[in-house]
């Protein structure tokens, strides 16, 4: 049995994912004054529903709708409520700190969405040993990390070795 989820187009992947990573998506009005007048902003913070910190994310590639088998999908341990709160209040520090808004900023909530990043476990031996490595690799930024980097996903995998 598949279930369907919102995640970023991994359609550039030459294999599926090997792992769904929780995170959850905001986009925000701010209307707030600076020295040039009063302006209008939209800015878009993606929250990691495992760590629960959130950032910038104004340029994200497409969303698409995909059933993908359950054992591979990372339940989030942050609450929607928890995301929405932590991308306001950087939203917030970013309008009254860097922006320097004159004035206290007006943030609305525009829309929100579950997404999932797909990972990609790949092992390759090593240069001069025939040991093998494990990698974390990231289709969106083309990134390749040693898989030890990201403990929670480490240990998720280990868990789903031993269920198998």
């Amino acid at each position: 049995m598949k279930v369907k989820i919102t995640l970023f187009n991994d359609e550039t992947q030459e294999f599926p994912a090997s792992v769904y990573y929780p995170h959850y998506t905001t986009e925000w009005l701010i209307k707030f004054r600076s020295i040039f007048g009063k302006r209008k902003e939209k800015m878009t913070m993606m929250t990691d529903r495992m760590k629960n910190g959130s950032g910038m994310a104004n340029n994200l590639p497409n969303f698409v709708v995909k059933e993908v088998n359950p054992s591979l999908i990372m339940k989030g341990a942050i609450s929607k409520q928890q995301c929405i709160d932590d991308a306001f209040e950087t939203v917030r520090r970013f309008y009254l700190h860097h922006a320097r808004s004159w004035s206290v900023p007006e943030i609305e909530l525009i829309k929100h969405s579950f997404v999932y990043v797909p990972y990609q476990i790949i092992e390759r031996n090593r240069r001069w040993s025939k040991n093998t490595k494990t990698f974390l690799y990231e289709p969106m930024s083309a990134s390749l990390e040693k898989l030890e980097k990201f403990p929670e996903i480490h240990q998720f995998m280990k868990k789903e070795r031993e269920t198998k």
